[in-house]
């Protein structure tokens, strides 16, 4: 059973405190071959990997460190595919949407709605609440419709609630799309405000709003269990080193790389 008890997030910094464009850097060097450079890339997501396979059941360490390496060589096989970070995040997104696939979870109260969530929802769930990633970001990685975040993460949050949307009357169910932007911290403070006083009148979305900041602060015993030590990492960061300049890299046709330089959508299948 994977326990889930007390708060998460602003602190942890996505990306280890790299820049997109300083990983972007990263990541061309890797296409070149430089297994180094592709480490170096990868191992800033490896607290979003940790905590995205912690969640489908990987809670023993080895294991997970076991699962990150295999889906980070696939990456690395596919080096030269990767032109963008967005490139990099969306293999992600597809190579953990397998698999979850390959593993189903229980949980048990009071976490069983964790259960509930599918391969998206769960990817939202450690890309925003966990790794604070821009909506941009999830956009790209997912095909998300830029338009339709707001509502992919307000059916996250009932999910995980447990709050039913269908009784809501219509501008009730817009409210709480826009309570989700409040606490997306999405809106201007004069529309915060805004929302807050129409709050007063809607017990039902207060009490969303409320027991959602509640589980939030929840997630912090989850991140610390899905944690590496400084010194796990490092000697990992090596292992991947040593792996990657063992395994050829797989370069992509002329019309594949071209298409991939205007967007992502020859993706490896291998």
């Amino acid at each position: 059973m994977i326990s889930i008890k007390s708060v998460t997030s602003n602190q942890f910094l996505p990306h280890h405190g790299l820049s997109r464009g300083s990983i972007r850097t990263l990541l061309k060097k890797g296409g070149s071959q430089n297994a180094c450079a592709f480490t170096q890339a990868a191992i800033c997501y490896l607290d979003f990997l940790s905590e995205y396979f912690y969640l489908i059941g990987y809670s023993d360490e080895q294991e997970r460190l076991n699962i990150i390496q295999s889906t980070l060589l696939e990456c690395w096989k596919y080096a030269p595919y990767i032109r963008r970070v967005s490139d990099f995040e969306r293999f992600l997104g597809i190579l953990l949407e397998k698999s979850s696939s390959l593993l189903p979870t229980a949980f048990k109260f009071p976490d069983e709605k964790l259960g509930q969530l599918n391969h998206t929802q769960r990817f939202l769930l450690v890309a925003r609440t966990l790794q604070n990633w821009s909506y941009r970001g999830m956009h790209l990685a997912t095909r998300i419709k830029k338009h339709e975040i707001t509502s992919a993460l307000t059916e996250l949050k009932c999910i995980l609630t447990g709050f039913e949307q269908e009784p809501l009357k219509t501008s009730q169910k817009i409210l709480l799309l826009r309570v989700n932007d409040l606490l997306e911290g999405k809106l201007k403070p004069r529309e915060s405000m805004t929302i807050e006083k129409e709050l007063i009148e809607q017990p039902l979305i207060r009490q969303f709003k409320a027991d959602w900041l509640s589980y939030r602060c929840e997630l912090a015993e989850f991140k610390q269990q899905a944690f590496f030590k400084q010194s796990v990492i490092d000697l990992f960061k090596k292992r991947l080193i040593a792996l990657f300049q063992t395994v050829p890299i797989n370069q992509p046709n002329f019309r594949d790389n071209l298409i991939n330089h205007f967007s992502f959508t020859r993706i490896p299948t291998r």
